[in-house]
């Protein structure tokens, strides 16, 4: 990994772009994952991040059981086939949750689904393969029969001392109920960090306002709140804020202490009324990057108090570009998750790329699954201001840098579906 240190000022001081790969390297490098756990009963562990390795202390299933309705039978006999035509007695009845008595050879039990194999027993037959007689006191098998059918055996799906789940899952309702099955009531959690958010720009109005000649709506602030919310972030939103320099120094004041993290989109270049970089400067520290990449170029990061600090580029496809591929990983292993990287598919081109780009591009297309590979056709206006071709888009086709290609080129796609959820 290359930790190469970018001093701020970057837009005074001429400094080498990174590339993705690199700026992601730096951020997870410097992520502390968060010490803060806590037990919570099953009905309130959905989604919670395990934190630590879970070993079961009991056999699943505890004891032999069937695994079908029937009757349990005793064979008289070592052979592992044993042809059919023969008759039991019914000599005893095995509900679940009930034990059966000692099974005579010659006899069976009507027994159920999931109820004890009693002693004796060898194998057991399905009700539907079983004809009464006498009364119903008898079964009639005319089938062949097999040793040790439709028995469970003690330790069938878990055994004590075994791994069933692994710190860092995101815990999902079958995990829950694994745990259930052997016995555990509470799960511990890492804590859910808290994420302080707030935005700049006299420009910037929220839905609902009259925006006025020169005034635009403030998507942003709805974008970043929605995707830290699908994080499981706690979220203090301080919304829009007045643009100076001192609001933003007491915007930070607020949060520096609250968080684990602070958040902004835009206000880091080095014009008269982007305050924000100085404010950071002057309560923290604050590395302001170039990358390699588009849409999403500035990307800064810092620190301020006990708060990490990263800023998104203000144009509202950066930012999501931006939080998806930086930001979200970052989040994830502070979270404590074990799987933390954006996944990707590979998918075919229906579309030429004919200029060579020193820049890596991330194009919102829309995928076909019909085909294999499947294939993704681009949106035909790639802008980062153009915010309705991420609605239209299933996700993004990663163009390496000075590539040129013809329609049928496979690319890497990073699906929205996993990356928004």
């Amino acid at each position: 990994m290359n930790n190469q240190q970018v001093e701020c000022g970057c837009d005074e001081i001429p400094q080498s772009l990174l590339s993705t790969d690199e700026a992601l390297d730096i951020l997870l490098d410097s992520v502390k994952v968060t010490s803060k756990t806590s037990y919570l009963e099953l009905d309130d562990a959905l989604n919670g991040i395990l934190a630590i390795d879970l070993c079961s202390s009991i056999n699943v299933p505890d004891f032999d059981n069937s695994a079908m309705d029937g009757y349990a039978i005793n064979l008289e006999t070592d052979k592992v086939n044993i042809p059919g035509g023969l008759t039991f007695d019914i000599t005893d009845r095995i509900a679940a949750g009930s034990i059966g008595n000692n099974l005579s050879p010659g006899c069976a039990a009507r027994i159920f689904t999931g109820a004890p194999i009693p002693k004796g027993a060898n194998t057991v037959i399905m009700q539907e393969e079983c004809s009464l007689t006498d009364n119903d006191s008898k079964i009639e098998i005319y089938r062949p029969i097999s040793l040790k059918e439709n028995i469970r055996p003690k330790g069938n799906d878990i055994e004590i001392g075994d791994l069933i789940l692994r710190s860092g899952i995101k815990l999902m309702p079958q995990d829950i109920a694994l745990a259930a099955s052997v016995g555990i009531n509470k799960l511990e959690v890492r804590g859910r960090l808290k994420v302080g958010v707030f935005f700049t720009g006299d420009e910037l109005v929220d839905p609902g306002i009259e925006v006025k000649p020169g005034q635009i709506y403030n998507s942003n602030r709805y974008a970043l709140v929605a995707l830290l919310n699908n994080l499981g972030c706690e979220i203090i939103n301080l919304g829009n804020i007045e643009d100076s320099l001192d609001s933003t120094c007491k915007a930070l004041e607020t949060l520096m202490h609250k968080c684990d993290i602070i958040m902004t989109t835009g206000g880091v270049s080095v014009g008269e009324e982007d305050h924000v970089k100085p404010a950071v400067e002057l309560l923290g520290e604050l590395s302001l990057w170039r990358i390699k990449m588009k849409p999403g170029k500035p990307l800064a990061f810092g620190k301020v108090g006990n708060a990490a600090f990263i800023g998104l580029p203000g144009n509202p496809v950066s930012a999501i570009v931006t939080f998806l591929l930086f930001a979200r990983p970052f989040i994830k292993k502070m979270q404590g998750y074990s799987d933390i990287l954006n996944n990707t598919i590979k998918v075919e081109s229906n579309f030429d790329w004919n200029i060579s780009k020193s820049r890596r591009e991330f194009i919102r297309v829309r995928i076909d699954n019909s085909t294999i590979p499947p294939k993704v056709e681009k949106y035909p206006k790639q802008g980062s201001d153009v915010l309705s071709s991420i609605v239209w888009a299933d996700g993004l086709a990663e163009i390496p840098e000075r590539s040129t290609f013809s329609s049928g080129e496979i690319l890497d796609f990073y699906p929205f579906i996993e990356m928004t959820s």
